[in-house]
């Protein structure tokens, strides 16, 4: 079940990104990503306070978790995204994980399917994500799940630096 998550869940939340950066440095998709810098405490704090972090459960377990919100880096704007309509109608989806043990089994897509149905009753029109261009399992992930690659641009985050991303959208 996935469901905005609650403070008492930070902890579970930071677990599990921390355990699904150790699995994924292992491997040649280097996300870049830091449990002391993207997605941290802070990350984490300011969107379960700001109601944007989502997690689904499996009983008490948290084995996904991500946030969804309408804030872009300014490269979003040069995309030609198929839905143009005003940033508060499009949702962008953030630092979306599954726990090791629980990938490859559906979850991501389960998860992503709960997504949509949070941002069709919020009235967003589309979804908006990026993916690195290492991250091949994501990518197959959102092409698997209806969503389409607009194109790859260069992006700038201080946890990577610049390197080439995948612009997504799926249409709701």
């Amino acid at each position: 079940m996935t469901e905005s998550a609650r403070a008492e869940d930070r902890g579970k939340i930071l677990s599990l990104y921390k355990s699904a950066i150790e699995k994924v440095n292992t491997t040649s998709v280097k996300l870049g990503w830091n449990i002391n810098t993207y997605p941290d405490e802070s990350f984490v704090d300011s969107a379960i306070a700001n109601n944007e972090m989502y997690v689904m459960r499996d009983g008490e377990d948290v084995i996904a978790a991500g946030v969804v919100n309408h804030r872009v880096n300014p490269e979003y704007d040069d995309v030609d995204w198929k839905v143009k309509c005003p940033k508060d109608k499009i949702a962008t989806i953030h630092a979306l994980a599954v726990t090791p043990d629980k990938q490859g089994c559906g979850v991501g897509k389960s998860f992503l399917k709960d997504i949509d149905d949070i941002c069709r009753a919020d009235g967003d029109a589309a979804i908006h994500l990026d993916v690195i261009d290492t991250n091949i399992p994501a990518y197959k992930m959102y092409i698997g799940d209806g969503y389409n690659e607009v194109s790859c641009i260069k992006m700038y985050y201080e946890v990577v630096g610049t390197r080439e991303f995948w612009m997504m959208e799926k249409v709701l």
